[in-house]
């Protein structure tokens, strides 16, 4: 984003502090022989004291540069970037090295100009420029005013000065919000951080009998966190810089205000136009876009023949009132208290916003139509609602007599079913064996062999029903597990269309597990089940469920059941497979623990994980029929619910 990208160019002119501070000299190349009069196309070598795609904030000052001289020279302009690394390579001999570079790569390449980005670059080039680029006009920016009148500079140098304020900031913040008691100034540690912090105390004394000023600088980011995050009412944040916390940790100054942003609980403002849209309400700020044009004004003026020496240095005044709208609206702040000519972005351009008179007016208009049309219908709505109240009250008597009846009755018939459908099986069996003592024909063989499976089917589920409430042993059989997934899948479908969940099923080629196919049906089940429950509760998103199978090779099968739910903390999986305990407002938090017992019961293991984008994953672990573990296991799996 453009605003993060200007935010690192604050950092990096507060860095001009910081690195014209005990940094070796740099030697620079001998400069170039003259290449024949014809030349037309203007070369420009913009020169940085570190690497600008490793910083936002000085790829946002090349671009701002570079889209200058390009608009105004076109194809005409030629524009190579260096950087120096001084602060990255501090060791003898380095200096020599880079000099020594310099000099055979822009031999037989004269320049036409020289910008120098930051404090270090043009100390650099004031060092070792006349024998590196004899003459070639430079213009500086990025350089402090307060320490521009030690530098002895040649004629052939003149630029831009950033010129720090700021005391308007506070000004602006009393005439917003005028019950401010506590300010709160925040900085780092590090040289250029320091440095800020004297300008800070001196623009801010005038208001110490107004307001209680703290500096809050040299705290480590976590101690600055903790505070900010429970200040006083009626307090407010100012930031300045932060490359170096006091714990010694090192920031990108924009990486630190958006942290400390987040965690106030009081507005914080700035002085720099690269931080508003970071976090910060916004401020009197330095806007750098304004810095960066004047930058390359005053380098066109020297492409077209101006002499650096008529070009007095500019100490420039970009203070803008600068304010972000969604942060005046976090903290109920009102537009109007601003000063006159306040700049606000990032407001709201809903349609709402756009058109909201034209809305106005056609809800006026349906709001008529309406009261004419709900007139003309009321006295049949009247009737309408004394006909449909007799008859919901009919309904729900009928209902509550219904479930009643079934309520009493569920046991009973559990139990009666059973027998008819051993009867069928027994029947359905005997059929096929005199029919295969003759010649049946082929369609009634057919159905009869479909009502034996279906009789035995419908009797073992039943059975396997009742051991669910006793103790008992199940035969242990080879299950297949894709089968098994589709069957459960197959009960929930209609659940899931009503629920608009989508399934997606991702089955490797797996082996068989050993076990009881009702209890591991159960199983699967119960983990669809929460997982329905689980996206329902979520509001939006994506609602899906996806099943996966692989092997675990030599001894297990592995299947996963990943949904978009609402997830459980992390704090909390290690207790959801407990008994009574569940995330669900009626849930009895028995499922996953009966879940468990089974799976345990088949040698088996079962846990949950939380997903990195939200919801839950249940992991169901089962050894596979032909391994030894099934071997020594292959009788029978004993049901453990009974136990519970």
């Amino acid at each position: 984003m453009r605003v993060l990208g200007k935010t690192i160019l604050v950092g990096w002119l507060a860095a001009a502090g910081t690195f014209s501070v005990g940094v070796p000299p740099v030697r620079a190349a001998a400069a170039a022989p003259s290449e024949p009069a014809t030349q037309v196309r203007k070369r420009i070598l913009v020169l940085y004291d570190e690497n600008k795609d490793d910083f936002p904030g000085l790829a946002s000052i090349d671009r701002i540069l570079r889209e200058a001289f390009q608009s105004e020279l076109g194809k005409e302009v030629e524009i190579y970037t260096e950087t120096l690394a001084l602060s990255r390579f501090e060791r003898a001999g380095y200096d020599a090295s880079v000099a020594e570079f310099y000099r055979r790569k822009y031999a037989g390449r004269p320049l036409d100009l020289i910008v120098a980005v930051m404090e270090p670059s043009l100390d650099f080039l004031l060092r070792h420029g006349d024998r590196l680029f004899p003459g070639v006009p430079i213009v500086f920016c990025g350089v402090d005013a307060s320490t521009i009148a030690g530098k002895r500079l040649r004629p052939n140098v003149t630029g831009v000065l950033v010129k720090r304020t700021f005391s308007p900031t506070l000004d602006v913040v009393l005439q917003s919000q005028p019950e401010t008691r506590n300010v709160f100034v925040v900085g780092g540690t590090a040289t250029f951080d320091r440095y800020l912090e004297t300008f800070v105390r001196r623009d801010l004394q005038p208001f110490e009998s107004r307001v209680a000023i703290k500096y809050l600088f040299g705290l480590s980011m976590d101690a600055w966190l903790q505070r900010l995050s429970a200040l006083p009412p009626h307090s407010v944040i100012l930031y300045t810089s932060v490359f170096t916390d006091g714990a010694g940790r090192s920031f990108v100054p924009h990486e630190a205000v958006a942290a400390i942003a987040a965690a106030a609980n009081a507005p914080v403002y700035v002085f720099m136009d690269q931080y508003v849209g970071l976090g910060p309400v916004g401020g009197n700020v330095y806007s750098m876009d304004m810095h960066g044009a004047h930058v390359a004004a005053l380098g066109l003026q020297i492409l077209r023949g101006a002499a650096p020496a008529t070009l007095p240095i500019r100490a420039l005044g970009a203070q803008v009132n600068l304010f972000d709208a969604r942060q005046l609206k976090r903290w109920h702040l009102d537009v109007a208290r601003l000063p006159s000519g306040s700049i606000v972005r990032y407001q709201d351009s809903s349609a709402w916003a756009l058109y909201r008179w034209y809305i106005l007016g056609a809800l006026a208009v349906l709001v008529t139509q309406g009261a004419l049309i709900g007139g003309l219908l009321l006295a049949r709505a009247r009737q309408q609602r004394a006909e449909t109240e007799a008859r919901l009250q009919r309904d729900d008597l009928a209902h509550v007599l219904r479930v009643t009846a079934v309520g009493e009755l569920t046991t009973s018939l559990a139990h009666e079913i059973s027998q008819p459908l051993a009867a069928i099986l027994l029947n359905a069996r005997a059929a096929r064996r005199l029919m295969e003592g003759g010649q049946p024909a082929e369609e009634v063989a057919s159905a009869i062999a479909d009502i034996s499976a279906d009789a035995h089917r419908a009797s073992l589920v039943i059975d396997r029903l009742r051991a669910l409430f006793r103790r008992e042993r199940a035969k242990s059989v080879a299950v297949d597990v894709k089968v098994l997934i589709e069957d459960a899948v197959r009960l929930l479908h209609a659940a899931m269309l009503t629920e608009r969940i989508d399934i997606r099923l991702s089955a490797d080629a797996v082996p068989a597990v050993s076990g009881d196919p009702v209890q591991l049906e159960q199983v699967l089940l119960n983990v669809l089940m929460n997982a329905c429950e689980a996206i329902g509760a979520a509001n939006d998103g994506t609602r899906v469920i996806a099943i996966e199978t692989r092997h675990d090779p030599p001894r297990h099968v592995i299947v996963e059941v990943t949904d978009t739910g609402v997830g459980v903390k992390d704090a909390d999986l290690d207790h959801i497979f407990e008994h009574f305990v569940s995330t669900k407002p009626k849930g009895l938090g028995m499922g996953l623990a009966i879940s468990r017992s089974i799976i345990k019961a088949h040698r088996g293991r079962i846990w949950a994980s939380a997903n990195i984008g939200g919801g839950l994953t249940v992991h169901i672990e089962l050894p596979c029929s032909n391994g030894p573990l099934e071997r020594a296991h292959d009788a029978d799996v004993e049901h453990s619910v009974g136990g519970i």
